[in-house]
């Protein structure tokens, strides 16, 4: 089975950005910014990626993404 991942935190990381920072940026809460760098939240609205994708500049969607393998 195959599990999308969002590879928010390297992405924080790359561009040394912290959640508070991404969160002033983004206007999104920052407890819903941080379950989903966590990998805790199933869903993510198009809303919230497209304030993500604007404040670290991403131009390809691969950078932000990740599918992986995970046993069921």
């Amino acid at each position: 089975m195959k599990k999308v991942r969002l590879q928010l935190n390297q992405l924080l990381h790359h561009h040394k950005m912290s959640l508070t920072q991404l969160h002033v940026k983004t206007g999104i809460r920052q407890a819903a910014l941080s379950e989903l760098a966590n990998g805790k939240r199933q869903r993510i609205q198009f809303e919230h990626l497209d304030k993500i994708v604007d404040a670290l500049d991403i131009k390809d969607m691969n950078e932000l993404f990740l599918i992986e393998e995970v046993e069921e």
